[in-house]
This record gives C-alpha cells, sequence and structure tokens, in this order.
C-alpha cells in the first residue's frame, strides 16, 4: 500500500463515522447483522433487543436480526455469542444473569469468560424488581412486613423464576439485612411466579415489573417497595427498599456486546449508534412502560459494571450458601 493510498483510507474513516476499516475500508454494516439474545421471546431483555435492534436497522439501512438463543439461564446464548465470528456481523445481549450472577455460580462450570472473551460496547437498560406480597399479610409498608416476619419467623416464604435469579437474589438480600428467614419456592418462570403470588401459594416476591405490574395495578397484590435505590417512573408511588434498608440495590441491566477480536473500529460505530438509539424520545417511552431505564454507557463504564456486579453477587451467593444444586 503506497503512502497516498494509506492517507486516502485514514482521510475516509475520519470523513465518516459510519466507515470502519474493515478490509479496505469498506462501509460498515454491508450486509445484515445477527444480534443473540440468550432469553426466549417475549421476555424483557428480547423486548428490548428488538427495540434497540429495530433502531439499529434504521440508522444503518441493514438489518439486525434478532436470534434467540435461551438456555441455561442466558449461558447457552452468550456462550454462542463468545464463539462467534469476530467480523462485527454477530454481537449480542447480555444480562445481570451472565455478567453478574452466573459467572458466581457456576464458577469454573461457566462455559464463557465474562470480561476475557467479549468486546463491551454498552449497557442498554435497567429495571429494579418490584417487592409485592399477597394481601393477606398485615403490611402495608416494608417497615410493617419486616416486623411481621421477625413476630411470625419461618412462617412465610418467597418466590422466585429459578435459583440464581435476580428476583431470588433479592430476597436473599433482603433476608440477610433484616435478620428474617423465608423458605424459598423457585418456579419455572415470571408468569408462574406471579400467578402463584396471586393465588397466594407464595407470599412474597422481588420479581420483574412487566409480570407482576398491571396485578398490582388491578389490585390483586400489594407493591411495597423498589429494589433501585430511585423510584421508578412507572410507580413513583412506590419507595425504594433503600429508604428502609440502606443501601438496598439490585437493578436488573442488560447490555451488548461482540465477541472478542472484533475490530475496535467496528466496536465504536456500534457503542455511538447504541447511544444514539438509547436517546430517542420513543425508545425512552417504550422503556419506560416496562418500568425500564436507558442507560448509555462507555464500554469501560459496561466492563466496571460488570466486574462490580459479580463482586456484589459473590458476597450475597457465598453468604447464603447458594449453590446449584439447591
Amino acid at each position: 500500500m503506497t503512502r497516498r493510498t494509506a492517507l486516502g483510507l485514514t482521510a475516509g474513516a475520519i470523513a465518516s463515522p459510519f466507515v470502519a476499516r474493515e478490509g479496505f475500508a469498506q462501509a460498515y454494516p454491508s450486509r445484515p447483522v445477527t444480534v443473540i439474545v440468550p432469553f426466549g421471546a417475549g421476555g424483557s431483555t428480547d423486548v428490548i433487543g428488538r427495540i434497540v435492534s429495530e433502531r439499529l436497522q434504521s440508522r444503518f439501512g441493514q438489518g439486525f436480526i434478532v436470534e434467540n438463543r435461551a438456555g441455561a439461564g442466558g449461558n447457552v446464548g452468550v456462550a454462542a455469542l463468545a464463539r462467534s465470528n469476530n467480523d462485527g456481523y454477530t454481537i449480542g445481549m447480555t444480562t445481570i444473569s451472565n455478567h453478574g450472577i452466573n459467572p458466581i455460580l457456576y464458577r469454573e462450570r461457566l462455559p464463557f469468560k465474562p470480561i476475557e472473551d467479549f468486546e463491551f460496547i454498552g449497557l442498554a437498560s435497567s429495571q429494579p424488581n418490584f417487592m409485592c406480597i399477597h394481601p393477606s399479610i398485615p403490611a402495608s409498608n416494608v417497615a410493617e412486613f419486616i416486623a411481621y416476619l421477625k413476630a411470625n419467623p419461618g412462617k412465610e416464604n418467597f418466590g422466585s423464576s429459578g435459583i440464581g435469579t435476580s428476583i431470588h437474589l433479592s430476597a436473599e438480600l433482603f433476608m440477610q439485612m433484616t435478620g428474617t428467614k423465608l423458605t424459598h419456592v423457585p418456579m419455572r418462570s415470571s408468569a408462574a411466579l406471579v400467578q402463584a403470588l396471586i393465588g397466594g401459594e407464595v407470599k412474597l416476591s422481588f420479581d420483574n415489573f412487566t409480570s407482576p405490574y398491571p396485578h398490582y395495578k388491578a389490585g390483586a397484590i400489594r407493591g411495597l417497595a423498589v429494589t433501585s435505590a430511585q423510584r421508578a417512573k412507572i410507580t413513583p408511588e412506590i419507595p425504594p427498599l433503600a429508604e428502609t434498608l440502606p443501601g438496598f440495590d439490585i437493578t436488573s441491566w442488560n447490555g451488548f456486546l461482540a465477541p472478542k477480536g472484533t475490530p475496535k473500529e467496528i466496536c465504536d460505530v456500534l457503542t455511538e449508534a447504541l447511544k444514539a438509539a438509547l436517546a430517542e424520545p420513543g425508545v425512552i417511552q417504550r422503556f419506560e412502560e416496562m418500568g425500564a431505564t436507558a442507560t448509555p454507557s462507555t464500554p469501560d463504564e459496561f466492563r466496571a459494571k460488570s466486574r462490580s456486579e459479580m463482586a456484589k453477587f459473590d458476597e450475597i451467593i457465598t453468604k447464603a450458601g447458594i449453590t446449584l444444586a439447591n
């Protein structure tokens, strides 16, 4: 390559933010991009992934095609992403489960390395869990609920959508911080969990907003708190749990990754496009209707978030003695 050619390629890359130095400065993307979502269709991660993919497709004029690869708490899809070609034409999502909880829960059995196997593109959204109780519990706020549990040790239970989910670990942290004890009743899904709560089979849950919110609005279950440090826009009347238990903060989140070795120029393009998509008023509104908040970030901020979450859940899981055999 002559000096003149090299200068021409550099100038072309500077002139357009959507040109990556892939091959001979080929514009990116020049063909459809696969977006691996590690959970099934219809869940909150899938919905967020489709909203963002729709905006990326509109921005780039190429398809961003969602491919659901569910299994093992999201590990199947994230492992598939780690093994994908690193040419920028396969990217994917991860969540609090895969880059916060599962590295601790699965440890050496985790089928990918959470930091080393990926290029971090950016965070997408966060969503607090919604602490709800069955109306038969004589408590209208968190303090009254804690007092009731202490007066009735071991009497009540809580449900989750599975061992090691953020729903399960929110309840574990609640018990650790309050000195209370409830029996864990794991369910197969959030849909099953909310029906068990409505029916009184379980008395407490810390579910994501999507499943319990309509039933809370209908008065079938009682909302006590959100697990984020701030109130959720969808329920401004509900206080954060941290108002009663200072420091309590478990917020479900998700973000976008690429396989390790994906060219930095492509990752930079995707980071900026993701930030732009998350700033669109229509996207912000659609997220808020789900109880979620758009959370654009830099790749370094995303990587640091993953590290800090793993440290937090290591402490909770170790203290609770949780294993996959529980």
